[in-house]
């Protein structure tokens, strides 16, 4: 079976319907509002030493202290691999603390310091910059349906999540 490519003549190719149809493609703008993010964390966090990633850990570890890193990537949706390794790279800055379980010891435990909770402070006032730096260009309704679409789009796709990301399988921060 021949492509539709093949079929239409090469002076109806192109143009703005077929390249509408790629921009407004929900791969092409979930890329996009990727790079968005990358640009207004990385403008709200200017001075920080914290990369996405690392600031969800430091978050997620500081607001449920003492979990494991399987369920640290859990409440964080990061994959336990990732996880283990931005936690043991936090834990070399002095800002989060690694301990073996007292129950089982192949667990790691995780928790801030003080170096860490003083970081945490810092950022938590930059992220509320992050909020506005992402969303103040748009009506406040605007900006309230986005926010419960993007929640329920992530709800709805987290079967498509790798599968080395703990919360593709369970249900959302239970």
């Amino acid at each position: 079976m021949k492509d539709d490519t093949e079929r239409r003549p090469p002076e109806t190719l192109g143009g703005d319907a077929d390249f509408r149809v790629i921009m407004d493609h929900p791969a092409h703008l979930i890329r996009r509002s990727y790079q968005i993010f990358l640009c207004a964390f990385d403008e709200a966090m200017a001075g920080l030493p914290l990369s996405p990633v690392s600031w969800i850990i430091i978050a997620t570890v500081r607001n449920f202290p003492s979990l494991s890193v399987t369920e640290v990537a859990r409440r964080a949706a990061i994959d336990k691999a990732s996880c283990g390794r931005t936690a043991s790279a936090l834990e070399k800055r002095g800002l989060l603390s690694i301990k073996k379980s007292d129950t089982d010891g192949r667990e790691k435990l995780l928790d801030i310091t003080p170096a860490g909770e003083e970081l945490y402070g810092k950022a938590f006032i930059q992220v509320m910059k992050l909020k506005s730096l992402l969303l103040d260009g748009i009506d406040p309704e605007v900006q309230r349906q986005f926010l419960t679409s993007m929640a329920v789009f992530v709800h709805a796709s987290r079967k498509n999540t790798r599968p080395s990301i703990p919360t593709a399988r369970d249900a959302d921060m239970d």
